[in-house]
């Protein structure tokens, strides 16, 4: 299969768990904004952003040219998938530690914990055969990226379990996937 089929099979059955998981996630909205909410944001915001300058300054686009269809493609359709394959797992984690108790913070961090484990297994299995060498091992930068990726996954964790925010961390996910696209330049066409 080659690597597009690859990222649209999986993006396939991405979409598939979104629509039967969280579609009333999708068509309603969380209009509550108290202050821990906006600051969570912020919070959200800013970190992408730091992302982008840790990321942009320990990777490399090996002089590919930027394919500013896949730019768009990519940061859209993984932004909404892996967000949607993200919560899945979270939700099965929180469900599973449901089941002995009701206590928010054990609720949570199994969640986050099942998160967390799902993710480096799509990186490190899938994501990092697909995407062209591109990490600058001998960069300064390069040791805040996994410090960077655990604040990212805490805030989106957090704005779906206290508030069940799909809709802003799509938005963010594509944000850091616009980041990646940009600083790799792969193309999927």
């Amino acid at each position: 299969m080659s690597v597009p089929m690859m990222i649209y099979a999986y993006w396939a059955f991405a979409f598939l768990v979104g629509i039967i998981f969280f579609r009333k996630d999708i068509m309603t909205f969380n209009r509550e904004f108290d202050s821990r909410r906006i600051a969570l944001i912020v919070a959200s915001v800013v970190v992408v952003a730091l992302n982008a300058w840790v990321y942009s300054h320990s990777t490399t686009d090996g002089g590919r040219a930027l394919d500013l269809l896949t730019v768009l493609v990519f940061s859209i359709g993984n932004g909404i998938a892996e967000t949607f394959m993200f919560y899945a797992v979270f939700r099965l984690g929180t469900t599973l530690a449901g089941r002995m108790t009701q206590n928010p913070w054990i609720l949570f961090f199994t969640g986050f914990i099942c998160f967390m484990v799902y993710s480096g297994l799509i990186h490190g299995l899938f994501w990092i055969n697909i995407l062209p060498e591109h990490v600058v091992q001998t960069s300064p930068y390069k040791p805040f990226f996994m410090p960077v990726q655990m604040l990212i996954a805490s805030s989106w964790a957090l704005s779906f379990f206290w508030y069940r925010d799909i809709r802003t961390v799509i938005l963010l996910h594509a944000l850091v996937d616009l980041t990646m696209v940009c600083n790799v330049r792969f193309t999927m066409f």
